[in-house]
């Protein structure tokens, strides 16, 4: 099988690679450190959560930026799933 290069600036990417339009800088923080993720990844976040922002029927009008913080709790716990906290 023959690999096809294409050139694209300094560093040649194969007939495997796909080159995708980048519509968001996305960030991963994990305790404190940052995960590096590729263009990818970067790009499947970012549109999984502007999906989920969407069928939200407080917000308005498209996000500039989207923060989002998990935290573990220390001990589980009962609540209804569909009050506020």
């Amino acid at each position: 099988m023959k690999t096809i290069m294409i050139q694209y600036g300094v560093m040649g990417l194969s007939a495997k690679h796909r080159v995708l339009k980048k519509n968001f800088e996305t960030e991963m923080l994990v305790n404190n450190h940052k995960l590096p993720l590729n263009h990818f990844v970067q790009e499947t976040l970012a549109n999984m959560m502007m999906g989920f922002l969407k069928t939200l029927k407080e917000l308005e009008e498209s996000p500039r930026s989207i923060e989002i913080k998990i935290k573990k709790l220390a001990k589980p716990m009962d609540v209804d799933a569909h009050t506020y906290p």
